[in-house]
């Protein structure tokens, strides 16, 4: 199974990058299905209220997501989010415990299993949505992304040029051409080739 994972910053246009790239892979007839992000079925608090049986549960639950998706045959999978997101929640607040920096370990490895990782940030001045779940605040949003950023500086040290790691900004999203030469340059990660069409 393909595998392509979505991460960053809440409020960066991730999901919706998600769609747009499992409706271009359905169009090329693909067999394709989204691992949705985990934390809103949380039970546990989330956003600046995280506690480590959130990182646990999230975690869990896209690790089981992941592998039926697998188990169930599907030619490709597009993750909203990796499981070492939820570890930047858990890390920013400074309430990680010996349970977490365990599995974070695991996770670090897992993430070798994507074929592609699109590092998606919000363009400056691109304010999150409120949709009562979202944490709305500009100043957390920077601080969350400017963790996200060391992440990728972590994964392009630990594993070199082993894992492909594709930058963009949310801007990119929603700009016909750009989401065109997007969607082209993570189908290349996956397949090392270009569509034959152009499809958003």
């Amino acid at each position: 199974m393909k595998r392509i994972a979505i991460f960053g910053t809440h409020g960066a246009a991730k999901t919706t990058l998600v769609y747009k790239l499992a409706a271009f892979y359905k169009m090329e007839d693909k067999n394709v299905t989204v691992i949705h992000e985990t934390a809103r079925q949380s039970p546990f608090p989330i956003n600046q209220d995280t506690v480590y049986q959130t990182t646990l549960f999230v975690v869990a639950s896209q690790l089981q997501k992941e592998l039926k998706a697998e188990a169930e045959g599907f030619e490709i999978a597009i993750s909203d989010r990796t499981p070492s997101d939820a570890f930047i929640y858990i890390n920013h607040l400074k309430r990680n415990n010996n349970l977490t920096k365990s599995l974070e370990l695991f996770c670090l490895e897992w993430i070798r299993k994507y074929d592609v990782l699109v590092y998606l940030e919000p363009t400056p001045g691109y304010v999150p949505t409120e949709d009562g779940v979202r944490a709305v605040n500009v100043e957390y949003q920077n601080s969350i992304r400017d963790d996200f950023r060391q992440l990728v500086k972590t994964f392009e040290q630990k594993y070199q040029n082993s894992i492909n790691i594709i930058k963009a900004e949310s801007k990119q999203i929603f700009d016909e051409k750009q989401i065109n030469d997007l969607l082209d340059e993570i189908n290349r990660g996956v397949y090392g080739k270009t569509r034959d069409v152009n499809l958003v």
